[in-house]
């Protein structure tokens, strides 16, 4: 197969990912895909597979459980909201899937204290960012230094840095490009107020190592119609997602990107535990600022802000 065929497969498989992680909470099929991207089902079907190794459904399952996993673990929401938010019907159904899948009911997942995925993520990606140079400044994470700040309604625009095998690995090799290619953009469209950030698609603690989607992109407010259709006419090969506006938590942290990120995750683990917050959702992200400062944002449940 030609490298370039090759490509427009996999970008094909990458906008049906975009499309499942973007419709978490909403009812769609295989087919409302395959026809959203322009090609047969059957064609769709076996294309996921072939590029992502497992099929499409499989991942929509899988991917809705492990957020539901992750809003159980560091959300304030109840179980039905918690499976309201990720797709299911009823607090029925959500809960029969989610014990299928993770052997354990949610009440009963609320009460692990470690979970089977998390010892060994952060052993690897510690061992992963010392060996890139970084060093943790745990002290730096405070919540006192935090600024509760207000973010608006937002579409992302984004690529993904990893592919499954070393994601950690490969956002650090891969970020100075992509971070490069992003600036141009925003200076093209005349947003210099605007920042190229970091995060994952997944829930950090459950989402098997391999398995995590790191992206590296920009985040617009959707009332600038004008910014998207511009987007949309010059940039239409980058995967989109929506990101809630609302109540978040802004630290600044003197440190890079991929430095922040283990004290980060203890952060919010630590803190959700101990109540002093409660995330409104998974979908918390780094802006980067040059190679030794950054801000990570962190969505707060209303009646934590």
């Amino acid at each position: 197969m030609a490298t370039t065929t090759r490509q427009q497969l996999e970008q094909l498989a990458l906008q049906g990912l975009s499309y499942a992680d973007d419709h978490v909470g909403d009812p769609f099929s295989i087919k409302d895909v395959a026809e959203r991207l322009g090609i047969s089902y059957s064609y769709f079907y076996h294309n996921f597979a072939d590029c992502m190794g497992e099929p499409f459904w499989h991942y929509v399952k899988r991917h809705r459980l492990e957020l539901a996993a992750g809003l159980l673990r560091h959300s304030g929401h109840n179980i039905g909201e918690v499976g309201d938010l990720c797709g299911y019907s009823t607090t029925a159904a959500f809960s029969k899937a989610f014990k299928q899948h993770f052997k354990e009911s949610p009440k009963e997942f609320r009460r692990i204290s470690e979970l089977p995925n998390e010892k060994r993520t952060i052993q690897i990606v510690e061992t992963i960012t010392i060996a890139a140079g970084g060093d943790i400044f745990s002290n730096i994470f405070n919540y006192d230094r935090g600024e509760k700040v207000h973010l608006p309604d937002c579409i992302l625009y984004y690529s993904l840095l990893s592919d499954g095998r070393d994601p950690i690995g490969e956002m650090i090799a891969r970020m100075n490009r992509y971070q490069h290619a992003f600036t141009k953009i925003l200076q093209q469209l005349n947003l210099p107020q605007l920042n190229v950030i970091t995060g994952t698609l997944d829930a950090v603690p459950v989402t098997d190592y391999e398995k995590l989607s790191i992206f590296a992109g920009i985040s617009i407010p959707i009332t600038s119609t004008t910014v998207h259709q511009l987007m949309a006419e010059r940039y239409s090969y980058l995967m989109k997602k929506r990101i809630p506006g609302g109540s978040y938590l802004k630290l600044p942290v003197p440190m890079d990107f991929a430095t922040a990120g283990i004290p980060m995750y203890n952060f919010i683990n630590r803190n959700c535990k101990e109540g002093i917050f409660k995330m409104s959702g998974n979908h918390f992200f780094i802006s980067l600022h040059g190679t030794t400062r950054c801000e990570i944002f962190i969505p707060l449940l209303r009646k934590h802000y």
